[in-house]
């Protein structure tokens, strides 16, 4: 083979040649094709990780130009619309956390929606006792 690409693989007569693994992506697979479902929640994910970013990057901003310490303390839920009108930074920390542990919840809801139009029962049954559990371990988590 002189002056041409040299091709890679070992000889197809070579006992010993290594073969790709199960599952192992080849060169020549198409690429992954999202369904709209897949897309809606990669863009859920996307925007509740964003917002929630947002959040808490504008309330470090505002402890650091309205000089307010970095508190360890949590706003709390009922406190935090009066909060935001002070520009507190916790309160606007404590949005963004909100934000991003509610982010699973609204995808998994949102999926649950899907696959009831979908009629698809058996990831609808899935997805609901998912959701559940995710529901039952924030109640657990408060007492």
């Amino acid at each position: 083979m002189s002056g041409g690409r040299r091709d890679p693989s070992p000889p197809a007569s070579d006992p010993g040649a290594a073969t790709p693994a199960a599952g192992t992506p080849t060169l020549d697979a198409p690429p992954h094709v999202m369904d709209p479902l897949e897309r809606t929640v990669q863009r859920v994910l996307q925007a509740g990780v964003a917002v929630s970013f947002g959040l808490m990057l504008a309330g470090l901003v505002l402890a650091l130009v309205l000089k307010q310490p970095l508190t360890p303390r949590v706003t709390p839920v009922g406190d935090l619309g009066t909060g935001l009108a002070a520009l507190d930074s916790a309160a606007f920390i404590s949005l963004g956390l909100i934000v991003l542990i509610a982010t699973p919840f609204v995808r998994v809801a949102g999926s649950l929606v899907a696959f009831l139009c979908l009629r698809d029962r058996r990831y609808a049954l899935v997805t609901a006792a998912v959701l559940a559990v995710m529901c039952l371990s924030v109640l657990i988590g408060k007492s």
